[in-house]
């Protein structure tokens, strides 16, 4: 009998409602987020009136982000996928 596994991690789109509105607001939470490991890309919508936090993540709660946003001072809440 032959087993096979998959190194491939399983990747999933987080996406989150914030007030993240300025250039310097993004220098502030990229070192946060960049240093989360589950954190594959992340890129905010500060067009989008809802200022659309996206994260491409691996094995990485909602919740997580979410706490991380909040203790940097942004409002971050999960949009219904």
């Amino acid at each position: 009998m032959t087993t096979a596994y998959s190194t491939v991690t399983a990747r999933e789109v987080l996406v989150f409602r914030t007030n993240i509105r300025f250039k310097k607001d993004l220098r502030q939470i990229g070192p946060v987020l960049e240093k989360e490991p589950g954190v594959l890309k992340w890129n905010v919508d500060r067009e989008d009136t809802d200022k659309v936090l996206r994260i491409e993540a691996s094995q990485l709660a909602p919740e997580k982000i979410i706490q991380l946003i909040s203790r940097e001072g942004f409002l971050c809440e999960e949009l219904p996928g």
